[in-house]
């Protein structure tokens, strides 16, 4: 099984965050360039039903994504702004459209034996959308998705 470090954590009853990390045998600026392309998210995350870049142009600050997520048997429609682009070194977008506001930042650093890619996600709050399951129970369960995701994303570039 690959390694992967991290957990839920909470900071606070209002802000559940998600961050997990994966070290992933291929050059950074690889690495990179794969998990942020609009073309192949959906080949390694589990939860996205369709992804798709809105705007025109190269990939980069301002650029306006859209897509459907299917969390804890939610499924729900999003619009997403990158608002940080650093190539082959961080991606950050946040929320424009959806159920609840959240920021992603996807943070990739050269290790001794490839890439760490840490994921990292704020959502203020979840504004009661998941009903009775509650912030800590989907914030858990959605950890584990994005752990398994990072596994799918290196058994692809390593094995792919």
């Amino acid at each position: 099984m690959p390694a992967v470090v991290g957990a839920p954590q909470t900071e606070g009853a209002d802000m559940p965050t998600i961050e997990q990390s994966i070290t992933i045998d291929r050059p950074r600026d690889e690495v990179f360039a794969f998990a942020t392309d609009p073309d192949k998210i959906t080949l390694f995350n589990s939860n996205l039903v369709e992804y798709e870049q809105q705007s025109e142009g190269a990939r980069g600050k301002g650029t306006v994504d859209r897509g459907t997520v299917k969390v804890a048997g939610k499924k729900f429609d999003f619009t997403t702004e990158i608002t940080e682009w650093q190539p082959g070194q961080r991606m950050t977008a946040r929320s424009l459209e959806a159920p609840m506001e959240w920021e992603l930042t996807q943070i990739f650093e050269d290790t001794g034996s490839g890439t760490e890619v840490t994921f990292h996600q704020e959502v203020p709050d979840l504004k009661g959308f998941f009903g009775k399951l509650g912030d800590a129970i989907v914030t858990k369960m959605y950890s584990r998705d994005v752990k398994s995701n990072l596994e799918s994303l290196k058994i692809l570039l390593e094995e792919g």
